[in-house]
């Protein structure tokens, strides 16, 4: 009994430790956003192309919090519809509502906008979604995916 408690034990443990690392994303060719970014922005222009040829294609976008913890963004398109994940389960100072959230959306956008009155760039967003989830404006019934300069 006590080492099927201290399996059990070491199980939950292990479990628990493992976090998702910059290399991890590296390696997995992820696009990596934020001040330990850019990495990988040319693979989103990619997405969209497969999107508007109805090809199936899959995505990670992988940011970090100031702390160094992983937010994960799944872009999983089956050809009809995308499917989004968004994951900051592993964001140590991420709130009560941390977590793995889902839900699915009709289309991704490339916008050009200016940010801080001079940073030209591009925001791409999922819109027609069934839930808004991950980083979002409150007042726009659309998903922000990420931002990327000129």
């Amino acid at each position: 009994m006590r080492r099927i408690i201290c399996l059990i034990l070491s199980v939950f443990v292990l479990s628990g430790c493992h976090t998702y690392t910059l290399q991890d994303a590296k390696k997995n060719g992820d696009i990596i956003v934020g001040h330990l970014g850019p990495t990988n922005f040319e693979k989103i222009d990619s997405f969209i192309t497969d999107f508007e040829n109805q090809k199936a294609s899959k995505l990670r976008i992988t940011s970090y919090s100031e702390e160094g913890d992983p937010i994960l963004s799944d872009l999983i398109y089956d050809g009809k519809q995308i499917n989004y994940i968004f994951d900051d389960s592993r964001d140590k100072h991420g709130g009560i509502q941390k977590g793995k959230d889902k839900t699915s959306c009709n289309k991704i956008e490339k916008r050009s906008v200016t940010r801080e009155g001079s940073i030209k760039g591009f925001e791409y967003i999922l819109t027609g979604c069934k839930e808004i989830i991950g980083f979002h404006s409150g007042d726009k019934n659309e998903i922000f995916l990420m931002f990327k300069a000129q």
